[in-house]
């Protein structure tokens, strides 16, 4: 899927000035140390060696290695492309890193492109490139944005006729502030059942669901064992759920584009985290993860704890990861924590929050796992280590599953009562 860009070689000169290391003296230079400075997770260093219209995206890529161990290894830019003050640097290497001492993972770098402009004499990361820009015709490609924007209903044009007016119906939905007495279990809105039938119209598969999310959600630990037949059985009553299981086949056990144990909603909205092998240049994890295996439904988790998280930031990458899925006619669910480490369970509200402006479905979690032995938290694990109390009991990971696997089977009713079932 990724393009090859070899030929660059062959018809730009590039300037033995130009094609050195060290620092921001050169564009190669100034790519080593953006991603230096990423790898870091120094937010300042980051925004100093990025131009001024990526230095927000540079803060947010600055984040999304926080909580996992890294290493940048082998790392060689060069320059393929320079036209003035703009030029184009391909790199190699990898990005070692592991979460909580686990098994360690790579971020290749081979193959990816960067634009470098010069900025106040010195040569700036710009963001990634493409070896379809007309850079060599002097013209650098726009920057990605880090957000996406919500979509917009369409104007309705002025009529003759006056408007009659009509006496709106009351919200009766509990709100933000009450999320702790909020069923389990949500329903699916009417208008998501537009939005779902828009998105299967447009080549979504009503077979598939995707996850955006932590070690709280990668398949072990969440829904994977219904795509391993003998590892559940379901009780007397419930074994209409076996269709819901074989409807969403090969979903339950499948590790996601958007999904990673340490994972952070900075890393879903970074390029770099993105796999190149199955990802377009440029492309964020939570993009190409929507583009390729284009669902239906996506969960929306991200309830690992790193340095700099707040409930005023997770709400906001919430709000543009809900927006992205809104935008491609995937309908989101989100999902409550059973956890407190940052007090007064404000992420929850936040959560709860958005679930309610944009109103779309919410999995009460916490209130599932009250019945728990220590509300669901694995507290020997978490013992010595900080924060305290985040992992869940392998108990909670399959109770936490049985509610999602039954809110997907409500949601597949009342599609299928809307006679938009697939």
């Amino acid at each position: 899927m990724r393009k090859n860009w070899t030929w660059l070689y062959l018809f730009v000169f590039v300037a033995a000035a130009c094609s050195s290391g060290g620092g921001g003296g050169s564009p190669d230079g100034a790519v080593e140390s953006y991603l230096q400075a990423i790898v870091q997770t120094d937010g300042v260093e980051a925004v100093n060696a990025a131009c001024a219209s990526y230095e927000q995206q540079a803060l947010l890529e600055a984040a999304a290695y926080q909580g996992v161990e890294t290493q940048l290894e082998n790392l060689d830019c060069q320059v393929v492309a320079q036209d003035g003050e703009q030029a184009m640097v391909a790199c190699n290497g990898q990005v070692r890193y592991s979460y909580a001492g686990g098994e360690d993972q790579f971020d290749e770098l081979g193959g990816r492109l960067f634009n470098v402009v010069l900025e106040g004499a010195e040569w700036k990361a710009c963001g990634a490139g493409s070896p379809d820009s007309a850079m060599v015709a002097g013209e650098i490609p726009d920057t990605p944005e880090a957000t996406v924007a919500a979509p917009t209903a369409t104007d309705v044009p002025p009529t003759a006729e006056p408007t009659p007016d009509y006496t709106p119906t009351p919200d009766t939905r509990p709100l933000p502030a009450s999320w702790r007495s909020w069923p389990i279990v949500p329903d699916l809105s009417d208008w998501l059942v537009d939005v779902y039938a828009a998105g299967v119209a447009a080549g979504n598969d009503p077979h598939r669901f995707a996850k955006a999310g932590d070690c709280q959600n990668i398949p072990e630990a969440f829904l994977g064992f219904y795509d391993e037949p003998g590892r559940y059985h379901f009780p007397s009553g419930e074994e209409h759920l076996q269709e819901t299981v074989d409807h969403f086949a090969g979903s339950w056990g499948r590790d996601g584009l958007a999904l990673d144990g340490g994972y952070n909603f900075p890393a879903i909205f970074t390029a770099l985290r993105a796999d190149p092998e199955q990802c377009d240049e440029g492309e964020t994890p939570l993009a190409c993860e929507i583009r390729t295996y284009q669902p239906s439904f996506i969960f929306i988790s991200m309830e690992f704890v790193y340095e700099g998280r707040t409930a005023e930031n997770y709400e906001e990458y919430l709000r543009q990861a809900v927006d992205y899925a809104l935008a491609n006619n995937v309908v989101p669910i989100l999902l409550t924590k059973a956890d407190n480490v940052e007090g007064g369970h404000a992420i929850n509200e936040a959560t709860a929050r958005v679930a309610y402006d944009y109103d779309i479905p919410l999995i009460n979690w916490w209130l599932a796992a009250q019945p728990l032995e220590n509300h669901g938290l694995d507290l020997d694990r978490d013992e010595g280590r900080r924060p305290e109390g985040f992992h869940i009991t392998y108990e909670a990971w399959s109770v936490r599953s049985y509610w999602a696997l039954v809110t997907l089977d409500g949601f597949l009713q009342t599609l299928e009562d809307a006679g938009v079932g697939g």
